[in-house]
């Protein structure tokens, strides 16, 4: 059966960012996924180009950042009944285009909210 995907959270902020978007080669529309961290709060990982022995440039999964308190509320519980999520990027500020130098990348997540309420679809077919 096709599930319908919603969107959880339209637009966050991640927090705390540990690359420099500008050199990072990410794009809007790039997919990215969210990992449980060992602090317990959500990781933001995306594929994005670094450079190996600073000549060679290639593309590795980086961790972006952490989701912010409210967004890491609403995708705790779907994380953990390890639902699937759709994550990508739908925003970016790199730091020189930034008027506080201050890069920003923004994410919307999508789920499926029947199966997070509990709910069953109306139209699903069960097999006696």
């Amino acid at each position: 059966m096709h599930e319908q995907l919603q969107p959880l959270i339209s637009k966050a902020q991640i927090v705390g960012l540990r690359v420099n978007v500008g050199k990072a080669g990410l794009c809007i529309g790039d997919t990215a996924h969210l990992e449980f961290l060992d602090d317990g709060q959500i990781g933001l990982f995306a594929k994005g180009r670094q450079r190996w022995l600073g000549l060679f440039p290639r593309r590795r999964l980086l961790h972006l950042g952490q989701m912010g308190p409210i967004a890491s509320d609403i995708l705790s519980e779907p994380m953990r009944k390890e639902m699937h999520l759709r994550v990508r990027i739908v925003g970016l500020t790199p730091e020189h285009l930034s008027e506080t130098r201050e890069p920003e990348v923004f994410v919307s997540v999508w789920g499926t909210v029947d199966r997070l309420m509990g709910v069953t679809p109306a139209n699903s077919d069960h097999a006696s």
